[in-house]
């Protein structure tokens, strides 16, 4: 099978060393085959702490395997990084596209377990296949601990090989020729833009599949800092993906619980019998999914999160709403070519 794949545009997008995690998915990159077969497309987010040249340190020490190396420098968001991957994959005339996120410890045969997938579920009108990745949970945050430890949720460890609502564009490998009729990813929705991509796709008939026969590490540590994020733009990016793919009444019986214990909770001097519904509603059914001390703590201990996430994601819906334009795809690299090519072999 290993002579059998065709060409293969290797996308890398990066903007720091990631306190030496970059430097470690860089080894494992080194070990992926077949080198003959791939092109990689290093893009640059403009990284001020020597990212850049320990890619180029990189490149000469293993770059004459590859059949080809592009290394840019642009700015934008990662979603768009990822549209300029899509460019520049349509321009080179390559059929297969792959991300490997710059976090993530990749084994040798990953391309060809990828591919070998596509050929094998071809008559599925596949068009992504994505890699299971764990996260260890020392690299947890204190809320995905709790989450980890206590919540029942179907487990993807040696889960084989699996159809998805969506995919995971960290680690997949995409049929360029079919992009074309699900789109470019849309610039709007950052974090989670390969939720809205998949589900576009699967809508009109593709198959996403998700390999979970092997999983890749990945090495971000997450800390409850990054829930700053979550505020600033990742409640806007989630608005607008339930609003263009239709979920609003999922989501909405959400925000309306957890922004009823809220309001509920602000009239508890005049009358606690609204906080204490609620609050037996909601403790009820998180006992139900959870296990161990999980039945008594984990709702308690998660509310002040999902309030706070319910209320800026209803503003963020209402905000799309009166503006308009969440039905459409924000790209902005289809009459634009800012990114420098610093580098070409």
């Amino acid at each position: 099978m290993k002579d059998k794949i065709p060409d293969v545009l290797v996308a890398v997008l990066y903007h720091s060393k990631l306190g030496g995690n970059f430097s470690k998915m860089l080894e494992s990159l080194a070990k992926v085959k077949p080198h003959k077969n791939m092109i990689l497309l290093f893009i640059d987010n403009y990284s001020r702490d020597g990212a850049h040249d320990l890619v180029n340190s990189w490149i000469n020490r293993y770059g004459q395997r590859y059949k080809a190396i592009i290394h840019v420098r642009a700015k934008g968001n990662p979603v768009r990084l990822r549209n300029i991957a899509l460019k520049l994959g349509y321009n080179i005339g390559v059929r297969y596209l792959s991300f490997i996120e710059s976090d993530v410890v990749v084994d040798e045969n990953f391309l060809i377990r990828e591919f070998e997938l596509m050929e094998k579920y071809h008559w599925k009108n596949v068009i992504s296949v994505s890699a299971v990745r764990y996260t260890p949970y020392e690299y947890l945050d204190f809320f995905e601990k709790c989450i980890n430890k206590w919540l029942r949720r179907k487990n993807v460890v040696n889960a084989g090989v699996f159809e998805g609502e969506a995919f995971n564009s960290g680690n997949c490998l995409i049929d360029l020729s079919k992009v074309p009729e699900v789109g470019w990813f849309d610039e709007d929705i950052i974090f989670i833009e390969d939720l809205d991509w998949g589900r576009r796709a699967t809508r009109r008939g593709f198959v996403c599949l998700f390999d979970g026969r092997i999983q890749l590490l990945h090495m971000k540590k997450y800390s409850v800092k990054d829930l700053r994020k979550y505020f600033f733009r990742g409640a806007l990016s989630e608005a607008k993906l339930f609003l263009k793919n239709k979920l609003t009444k999922v989501v909405l019986r959400r925000i309306s619980y957890w922004c009823g214990v809220f309001f509920s909770m602000l009239i508890i001097p005049i009358t606690p019998i609204p906080f204490l519904i609620f609050l037996g509603i909601g403790w009820g059914a998180y006992a139900m999914r959870s296990r161990g001390w999980g039945r008594l703590l984990l709702y308690p201990i998660l509310m002040p999160v999902n309030i706070a996430k319910s209320l800026a994601l209803g503003l963020a819906m209402l905000y799309w709403i009166i503006r308009g334009g969440y039905s459409t795809e924000k790209v902005t690299v289809l009459n634009s070519e800012d990114w420098e090519v610093e580098y070409v072999k």
